[in-house]
């Protein structure tokens, strides 16, 4: 019965797929929306389509994959995309339309080996795909090559119907009919839409990245602002967003430099980000790597903690005389900074990581209430120092924080329609942190559902903690083990890059290219909602408010410890088709 069960469900994980080409000892499919299909397995021969169709709004990137199933083996094989033309003469060009080979990570064993509680989505082994490379790769036969293609609307398009095509292109060898023309080409239909993503994201989604695991070629100005801008465009801001400002320290003076990190703020804004942290810890040795996501270590290792030599805090919880001097200084040239710029009220300081649970070994001091407490002397501070700077912790909304958190990064669901009411009531931010919804062996709807979860709770968007994880070993292995004597095992938490073999630059994720798929449900989401307050339709508003509901059930994190099953959405195409009807109601209302 259970082989049954799992022959089921990785058939229905394949609906997508439509057969485009039966060539030459091959088949050619495309998968959209995109769905995860392992290097080993079978695709249905279904009836042959004659295009690839897919829809997008103005300023969208669309992706869909291509799949080659040979019977021989085939070498040198790539993509090349056609300019897409309107009837009425527009043209998006082929530079437009990217395409990457997928690679694949064997799983040996599923994400959630050795913990206790059942994960909120199916887990399996073999070769998954995720990593994405250049636009060529080699398959042997009855293997699965892919590429993940993907078609950037611009802004000014007009909407309407464009057509081109995407040749797969491969090496004609000895051993092949001579009269054999080596590419498949596949007839591509975009479907434009009338209407154009925010400008500026709603979402206020950040994504960190321990800098210091790229290798030192990597880590070049050049090299950075090309990763950062790949962060921004899939609406995420860059944690720690460099370069950082220079501090120096002499005789007790304290002088700042921020003139580069506010270049890089401005072409942060300039590019679509929504927000900032003011980088507060980290900035030695050189090149500073400076960040602002988390600041305050836990009670008492926190009265050893130093800032530029400065021990922060005193015995009694209180900030020492010292580190107000020095840290005051740099605070004040900071919101000075962000005012002139008009950046204030985009802007968030850091306080302390989780301050509710245990960091350290010391359970009679570190505790949540002592804690609270060091945290509030620091708002105190901050808020004479700096005023308008608005704080942030990954915390739920608690009594002993109530009132100094501006920025609330939820780490328990369970409290969210609480913390929404509160945020709603007192002007601030909500938005959640959830470590088990990337795993590689999830389905591809895993990563989408971060935008449904967060219209679903109200969050304003989420944390991905971190991007640059075991980045040096990666592939090796892409897994993450709980240092805990069952060594419990999750694959690719705390990762969404993989260092290029020859170069070490990052290379993204099928996770992180799905995570932006659900950046733009949300966005679809909040320009219905948007449409709905100035023409109000009792239909459209019932798809607005419940379809995030068939996406996910539940929370984050906390589903993990839930032990009643989750009833999560598992097919990408539930999504796309409520993206759809979101779109065509758009359209609708506009005219």
């Amino acid at each position: 019965m259970r082989s049954v069960i799992l022959l089921l469900l990785a058939f229905s994980s394949l609906h997508a797929a439509d057969l485009v080409v039966e060539g030459w000892h091959h088949r050619l499919w495309s998968v959209y929306p995109i769905e995860k299909i392992k290097a080993d397995e079978d695709v249905p021969v279904t009836p042959k389509v004659d295009a690839v169709t897919i829809s997008a709004a103005r300023d969208e990137h669309e992706p869909f994959l291509v799949l080659l199933r040979p019977n021989v083996p085939l070498r040198e094989v790539r993509v090349v995309a056609s300019d897409l033309k309107h009837s009425d003469g527009s043209v998006i060009k082929a530079e437009q339309i990217t395409a990457q080979r997928v690679g694949y990570v064997f799983i040996d064993e599923p994400s959630g080996s050795r913990i206790k509680q059942p994960m909120p989505y199916p887990v399996g082994t073999g070769l998954y795909p995720d990593p994405l490379l250049g636009n060529q790769g080699d398959v042997r036969p009855e293997h699965n090559l892919q590429f993940f293609v993907s078609v950037h609307v611009p802004r000014e398009a007009h909407a309407g119907r464009y057509e081109g095509s995407v040749k797969l292109v491969f090496r004609q060898e000895p051993w092949m009919p001579p009269t054999l023309v080596a590419e498949d080409e596949v007839k591509l239909v975009v479907n434009v839409r009338s209407f154009a993503l925010p400008e500026q994201s709603p979402l206020f989604n950040t994504s960190y990245a321990n800098l210091r695991e790229l290798p030192e070629t990597q880590r070049t100005p050049e090299r950075i602002g090309a990763m950062q801008r790949n962060f921004i465009a899939h609406s995420q801001t860059p944690e720690p967003l460099m370069p950082s400002p220079r501090v120096k320290v002499d005789k007790g003076q304290l002088t700042v430099d921020s003139s580069a990190w506010e270049a890089a703020v401005e072409a942060l804004f300039k590019n679509g980000g929504t927000h900032v942290f003011v980088p507060v810890w980290g900035f030695y040795p050189e090149p500073a790597f400076a960040q602002g996501l988390y600041f305050l270590y836990h009670y008492p290792a926190v009265t050893n903690q130093r800032w530029l030599g400065a021990i922060i805090c005193q015995q009694d919880k209180t900030l020492t005389p010292e580190f107000q001097q020095l840290f005051g200084t740099y605070l004040k040239h900071m919101q000075g900074v962000l005012k002139q710029r008009g950046w204030l009220d985009r802007a968030f300081i850091g306080t302390m990581d989780e301050p509710y649970t245990y960091h350290l070994g010391d359970r009679d001091k570190d505790t949540p209430a002592n804690n609270y407490e060091v945290v509030r002397n620091f708002v105190v501070f901050v808020r004479a120092t700096a005023p308008g700077l608005r704080t942030f912790c990954t915390a739920d909304p608690v009594e002993g924080l109530i009132g100094s958190i501006d920025h609330w990064c939820l780490r328990n669901l369970d409290h969210a329609a609480a913390a929404k009411e509160r945020a709603e009531k007192h002007g601030e931010i909500v938005t959640f942190c959830d470590n088990y919804r990337t795993f590689i062996d999830y389905p591809a709807i895993s990563a989408r559902s971060f935008g449904w979860l967060a219209w679903q709770t109200g969050a304003r968007g989420w944390l991905t903690y971190e991007t640059l994880g075991a980045y040096r070993t990666t592939w090796e292995a892409p897994v993450m083990v709980y240092p805990m004597f069952s060594g419990a095992t999750v694959w690719g938490m705390g990762q969404m890059f993989y260092p290029e073999p020859l170069t070490g630059a990052p290379l993204s994720s099928l996770r992180w290219e799905l995570m932006r798929e659900g950046c733009d449900d949300y966005e679809y989401l909040w320009l219905l909602r948007e449409t709905l307050e100035t023409k109000p339709n009792a239909e459209a508003q019932q798809l607005l408010d419940t379809a995030a509901r068939r996406i996910v059930a539940g929370g984050g994190d906390a589903e993990t410890m839930a032990k009643t099953k989750t009833s999560n959405a598992t097919s990408n195409s539930v999504a796309h088709e409520l993206r759809e009807a979101i779109a065509t109601w758009l359209e609708k209302l506009a005219n």
